[in-house]
């Protein structure tokens, strides 16, 4: 089974004052640490969506920067982005993956949280799989391959991701002693939460 990760990295973070892929996080960007996370879980392929500030983003991944794909739609909302990453995956001469997991930026995790859920998808058969935190869905979210198609198509007129996944019951794995999985980095209060909850400096 192989399973593709799809990073939302486009947006112009204007909550939290200054890019959030570039954000200190344990020593080194934000979003170097996540694809650091998510090269050691079971994710087979990555594909990290950029726009605003593209360049300098590709730069702090260093090698990494091969994931990247630009969103030139980027100003238009985050479901450009899905859609742009959707794409790069059923680009001609790739090969479809099994399980995708969508993870925002703004939205860390760890690898043994990406681990779970891909276990969950492979014995639940289930369209989508997400974490779920004090009973209220949470992330990152993995749905089915079958899905790239409506992922590709999303829009905000549509909802994005919320569009995507109207009509379709995601099989929620609880994680009430993971509160990380709850978390998002909108302004520098909520990065500072955020590094406590990870454990970090």
């Amino acid at each position: 089974m192989t399973i593709a990760a799809v990073v939302l990295a486009a947006g112009a973070s204007s909550r939290m004052g200054c890019p959030k892929p570039l954000v200190p996080w344990d020593g080194r960007p934000l979003i170097l640490w996540e694809v650091e996370q998510l090269l050691g879980s079971g994710v087979d392929e990555i594909v990290i969506v950029t726009g605003c500030k593209a360049d300098e983003v590709r730069r702090a991944l260093g090698s990494g920067g091969r994931y990247c794909v630009f969103n030139p739609r980027w100003p238009q909302g985050r479901a450009t982005s899905l859609a742009a990453g959707a794409r790069a995956l059923l680009a001609p001469g790739r090969n479809r993956p099994e399980g995708v997991v969508v993870q925002n930026v703004d939205q860390p995790t760890r690898a043994d949280i990406v681990d779970r859920l891909i276990e969950e998808f492979r014995l639940s058969h289930a369209e989508v799989v997400q974490p779920a935190y004090q009973g209220h869905g949470a992330h990152p979210v993995l749905l089915d391959g079958i899905l790239l198609e409506a992922m590709a198509n999303a829009s905000e007129a549509t909802l994005g991701l919320h569009g995507v996944l109207e009509g379709r019951k995601p099989y929620r794995v609880p994680m009430d002693d993971q509160p990380v999985v709850a978390l998002d980095l909108n302004t520098p209060t909520a990065l500072a939460e955020g590094r406590r909850l990870f454990g970090l400096p």
